[in-house]
């Protein structure tokens, strides 16, 4: 686990406590316009930092080279661990696509949000206009905001990014393996046949398209990759590139065009000034690693759900570091509020909390336990909290063993079932399970 030190930022507002708080306007500055859903609260001294959020689509926790895989070699990830800190314990929120980037985006849980299921082309439900998400908290606060890649929380024109706070939008409504699989800008249909071998590629070059556009605003780019879900699909020059098969091609792609997005922001000036996360929407599907982690995507036990969780921002973010403490996407909007100088509407449940603190190297800050909802009927399957895990609903042939009790730092892997032995607990998360669907129930 890492330790607490003073970074760059904290020089720069005076401290922990300024950040947790916000900083006071500089003298002479007009403050932010308020927008309908939230307000900035405070400016900050420093400028904001530029956000790039990287979400793969089912790439497992062992997929990449610095979290162990020995068949994939991913060395722009690899540095970007090294020149920050790379979490072991990171959860997304859901098991499967939809649900999981309705949690990210709102930092609530998908029942809470309405989205519980993943959405096929034929569904006309999507992100309600009620919901806030990142984007549009950071817009608040002068961001230039752009939405790149798969979206996947609705196709209707209520439910698309640029009427959720995204000021542009390049890329896919829905998964690439759905019919019809169309590429889009903004409101536009621009695409009805497309090379999915090409997206990795033009989907950079979109992003560092957008980083030029923001100018002298702060950015918040949504890097939403299609793969590696099926079908797989490279260009050329990566094909029989891994020892890893077509998978392994793929994701060596993904790394490829990643360096090539780091190495823009370099160019530009702009890597000091960035605070970069890369993450994933859930585990992997038939093909990848989970590191070793039992179970796969769609499923509640680790595989499914724990993710790689990469985090660099020079000079604020610890550099080379590994930390144990247990995060979830649902923590990100939150957290990326605070560095932007915005308070999240008061009256909406947050299902994360801020962990500024942990990402600038503290051991920890309170934080609300890890939920694990099943796809198959939206149901509170699992709880974390701390080192303990309880499983009290699966739809499959393992309920037998229910309720299963697993004490993760001892044994990650859900081998062994300490339930009988440990009933105080069970009763424990339990009741703490109880609680949070009668919440959600509620409203």
């Amino acid at each position: 686990m890492t330790t607490s030190g003073v970074g760059r930022r904290n020089l720069l507002v005076g401290g922990s406590a300024a950040v947790l708080g916000g900083a006071t306007a500089e003298p002479g500055t007009a403050a932010a316009e308020p927008a309908t859903a939230t307000h900035v609260t405070q400016q900050q001294d420093a400028r904001p930092p530029n956000v790039l959020l990287v979400y793969f689509d089912d790439l497992g926790y062992g997929d990449l080279s610095c979290y162990g895989s020995s068949m994939i070699h991913t060395p722009h990830l690899d540095q970007l661990a090294r020149e920050g800190t790379r979490f072991t314990h990171a959860y997304s929120g859901a098991t499967v696509c939809t649900p999981s980037r309705a949690a990210l985006l709102t930092g609530r849980v998908a029942p809470r949000v309405g989205l519980p299921h993943v959405l096929f082309p034929d569904h006309t439900d999507g992100l309600s206009a009620q919901e806030h998400t990142i984007a549009e908290y950071l817009k608040s606060a002068g961001y230039a905001t752009t939405c790149i890649g798969k979206w996947h929380l609705g196709k209707e024109s209520e439910h698309r990014p640029i009427r959720h706070g995204f000021d542009e939008f390049f890329g896919a409504l829905y998964s690439n393996d759905m019919d019809p699989f169309q590429l889009w800008r903004n409101d536009e249909m621009i695409e009805d046949a497309v090379d999915q071998s090409a997206l990795t590629r033009r989907y950079t070059e979109e992003a560092i398209a957008a980083i030029d556009r923001a100018g002298d605003d702060p950015f918040f780019i949504y890097l939403a990759e299609t793969m590696p879900h099926l079908p797989l699909a490279v260009e050329p020059q990566f094909d029989g590139r891994s020892d890893g098969g077509e998978y392994g091609d793929v994701i060596e792609s993904l790394d490829h065009y990643l360096g090539v997005l780091f190495k823009a922001l370099s160019e530009r000036g702009l890597r000091e000034d960035t605070l970069v996360i890369v993450t994933s929407d859930n585990g992997p599907w038939f093909d990848g690693s989970t590191g070793g982690l039992r179970g796969r995507k769609i499923g509640t036990y680790e595989g499914g759900l724990r993710v790689p969780f990469i985090v660099r921002w020079p000079g604020v973010v610890p550099r080379g570091e590994e930390h144990d403490f247990p995060l979830s996407v649902l923590d990100l909007l939150p957290t990326l509020c605070g560095y932007a100088g915005v308070e999240p509407k008061p009256d909406v449940t947050l299902d994360g909390t801020d962990i500024r603190p942990v990402l600038e190297g503290a051991p920890s800050v309170a934080h609300p336990p890890i939920y694990y909802f099943d796809d198959q009927d939206g149901s509170l399957s699992a709880v974390r909290d701390s080192k303990w895990k309880l499983h009290v609903q699966r739809e499959d042939e393992t309920t037998l063993r229910l309720p299963e009790l697993y004490d993760l730092e001892r044994d990650p892997e859900e081998s062994y079932n300490l339930a009988n032995s440990h009933p105080r607990v069970v009763e424990r998360l339990t009741t703490i399970i109880e609680d949070m669907e009668e919440d959600i129930a509620s409203g």
